[in-house]
């Protein structure tokens, strides 16, 4: 599910605002809304008990309860749960950040970076107790590479001849090993295989996945159609998975107008769910295993 705030990132508001668009409680620095699947988390640095910081990108957001241990269970301990298990339960996560007491600067998205740890902090009381801590990185900035890659891998499908269509591919339909990533900006990316991608665009013909009757035109250097390979489970989560996501089973070969919409349209569910079904089985022989609701939240 989710929620669009139509917040601009960086935009100052208070806290009635907050509660207003999503709909949520006032209490503490993690507020879960069960009905829409999201938490707004607040990283107040005028409060002294918290040790949230920003390093390298990531922050390391101090998980909540005052006096004790914190736990993953309990109350207010089930708030350090669902955060703990935001990458399988789908939450999304809208960080806000006070700076100066009552105003708060909304950051946008964020998702686990890494594995949550716990350390040993000070509690109200003074006294030494161990707390969770949740690295929190931004996602706005890791699609904006991820674009850029996808940018990237389609100028170098641009040069592509007839000679360098291969004559016959089949599916392998086995997991492929996941190659290591690239850092660009502090951030992971994972790069694309030209041939990969062309050898998923020959074995649909070049013809749009969606409807293979939509318009499209003749390559500059090829006598092909012109259509875009997309990862139908998108790079960016690769994090999410043990095995490679760029292979053959999970690249569509879509017409501009279909995978623009997609990635910017407003009906792109109804395209992501006629993707979704006709690659299902082809996800799982190469060990992709994602539900549809969880693939539409990756949308979002």
């Amino acid at each position: 599910m989710g929620v669009d705030p139509g917040f601009k990132i960086g935009e100052k508001v208070n806290l009635l605002k907050i509660r207003e668009t999503f709909h949520c409680g006032s209490m503490g620095g993690m507020l879960p809304v069960n009905s829409t699947n999201i938490m707004v988390i607040i990283a107040d640095q005028t409060l002294g008990l918290y040790h949230d910081m920003w390093e390298n990108g990531i922050l390391h957001y101090t998980g909540t309860g005052k006096l004790g241990d914190q736990q993953l269970d309990g109350n207010p301990g089930y708030k350090n749960g669902k955060l703990y298990n935001s990458r399988s339960n789908g939450m999304q996560l809208h960080l806000f950040e006070v700076i100066k007491k009552g105003e708060y600067i909304y950051r946008g998205i964020v998702k686990l970076a890494s594995q949550p740890y716990q350390e040993e902090q000070l509690d109200e009381n003074g006294v030494n107790r161990k707390v969770w801590v949740f690295p929190l990185k931004l996602v706005e900035e890791e699609i904006k590479l991820d674009l850029l890659e996808e940018e990237e891998l389609r100028t170098k499908l641009a040069s592509f001849t007839d000679k360098d269509i291969p004559f016959e591919f089949i599916y392998n339909g086995k997991p492929k090993a996941k190659v290591d990533p690239v850092t660009i900006n502090r951030i992971e990316i994972y790069k694309r295989s030209k041939s990969v991608s062309l050898n998923a665009l020959a074995y649909a013909k070049f013809n749009c996945e969606i409807n293979s009757t939509h318009e499209s035109f003749i390559r500059k250097n090829s006598t092909k159609k012109y259509t875009e390979p997309h990862h139908l489970v998108p790079m960016a989560f690769s994090k999410e998975f043990s095995v490679n996501l760029d292979v053959e089973e999970n690249i569509v070969s879509l017409c501009s107008n279909c995978h623009n919409l997609i990635h910017y349209g407003r009906d792109y569910l109804e395209l992501l769910k006629i993707l979704y079904v006709s690659r299902k089985k082809l996800l799982e022989s190469a060990g992709i295993y994602i539900s549809f609701e969880r693939l539409a939240q990756m949308y979002q």
